[in-house]
């Protein structure tokens, strides 16, 4: 084998992690001896697939063959003469001289043992099974949902069914993996994993703020002024909240305990209730003459805000 490993793979030098791990799935699958029973080429294809996969998803090993490759060395290419025979470029080393890789067992694999010292009847491992590609998938649940947690049930299009258990807090963006429920590994090798990226809907009336809930809450001119006991929504249902005398639109109050749970700390966050003075579009005549009296009070919201 006198191919530069990128080659094996059809990759370029520069690729990533994900692309040489997908090129090595496609080609694992094509050339895989289940799929080609009896085909001594496919078979040899598969191994040498194998070989460049171990080295270049390996950051050091991939160091190391590039920095081999640029001096004008290929560690891979084999002469075909005699059993003697080792690495071109590094003669008469023979495959325990990849121990460096730890890779001799797979060496011997493709090539042959003669050339090292290692005993023929030594267990080499399996280089046939392969591990199935990760599933993604998207997942859209509420607000609420993503604040209190839960499980959803979902199907797959060959009917196959999974409960999804949803912690308590996550927030848009966040992922779930459920390990093993990936596409199947080939050759004995174990599945995938299934990565479910949760997409949280907007709620009407809720805005979250990193672990804090926000409600905007409407009051009537009356109840600014005067005070009152209004009930208020939160993710675990309906609270009374006093709001004091004189508030001002923007203004908040808090309900402790009352927002996102922290996976972190275990503790929740608070939920703030910001005031919202509303009047009626349509002004009855009563609203009117209570501004007519209140008009010539001495105040103005406004002062030094232009100064």
């Amino acid at each position: 084998m006198d191919k530069d490993l990128y080659e094996i793979l059809g990759v370029k030098k520069e690729a990533n992690d994900g692309e040489i791990r997908k090129a090595y799935l496609k080609l694992a699958k094509k050339y895989h001896p289940d799929v080609n029973p009896g085909d001594k080429a496919a078979e040899q294809k598969f191994k040498e697939i194998n070989l460049a996969y171990e080295v270049l998803k390996d950051e050091k090993k991939r160091a190391q063959y590039d920095q081999m490759r640029a001096m004008g060395a290929n560690p891979f290419a084999r002469a075909r003469a005699g059993a003697g025979a080792g690495p071109a470029g590094f003669g008469g080393m023979g495959s325990d001289a990849f121990d460096n890789f730890g890779l001799g067992d797979l060496f011997e694999e493709i090539f042959g043992a003669g050339g090292g010292s290692r005993t023929s009847g030594r267990p080499r491992p399996s280089y046939y099974a392969g591990r199935g590609q990760d599933r993604e998938m998207v997942l859209n649940i509420s607000f609420v949902e993503a604040a209190k947690g839960g499980e959803r049930l979902i199907q797959f299009t060959d009917g196959k069914k999974l409960t999804v258990k949803i912690p308590a807090g996550v927030d848009e963006g966040s992922k779930i993996k459920l390990s093993g429920q990936g596409e199947p590994g080939f050759g004995g090798g174990t599945p995938g994993d299934l990565i479910i990226k949760l997409h949280v809907a907007e709620h009407p009336i809720f805005k979250r703020e990193g672990n804090h809930i926000v409600l905007r809450l409407p009051v009537t001119f009356e109840e600014a002024v005067m005070g009152a006991e209004v009930e208020v929504p939160t993710v675990d249902g309906i609270v009374h909240l006093r709001i004091p005398p004189a508030i001002s639109s923007g203004q908040r109050m808090k309900l402790a305990g009352k927002g996102i749970l922290n996976a972190k700390t275990g503790q929740r966050g608070d939920q703030f209730v910001e005031v919202l003075i509303k009047v009626p579009k349509e002004l009855p005549e009563e609203y009117r003459k209570a501004a007519e009296v209140i008009k010539n009070v001495p105040f103005n919201p406004r002062e030094g805000l232009l100064s």
